[in-house]
């Protein structure tokens, strides 16, 4: 027998709610000499994607506190590209963003929180 209900309501539908613009002050990535460099910046509660463009190429991750980027596992970012990222929310109500430069250039990440 089919299985009618593959999937949810939003994904049959293929919804995408937006929300408030907010930009946010530009942040700085660290040097990646030291992992301890990673900035962080706290996500409000409401936020469910954020627009990140950066000048440097960065590690990023998401976080329920002020994690040290871990250069072997986390994500990178190319420099001068702008993307858009779904804030993990499964992880609760305080989510941190940190990134940290792939090189020992700093550089702006430029934010967005949707």
């Amino acid at each position: 027998m089919s299985k009618l209900h593959k999937r949810s309501v939003q994904e049959a539908l293929n919804v995408t709610v937006g929300g408030e613009w907010s930009v946010q002050t530009a942040l700085t990535a660290g040097s990646e000499a030291d992992v301890t460099n990673t900035v962080h910046k706290q996500l409000a509660t409401m936020t469910s994607t954020i627009g990140v463009r950066s000048a440097v190429e960065i590690y990023f991750s998401f976080a329920t506190s002020e994690t040290d980027i871990n250069k072997s596992n986390d994500l990178i970012i190319p420099k001068n590209t702008m993307i858009y990222l779904t804030v993990p929310r499964g992880l609760g109500n305080t989510v941190y963003f940190s990134v940290l430069s792939t090189s020992t250039t700093t550089g702006a990440v430029r934010l967005v929180e949707i």
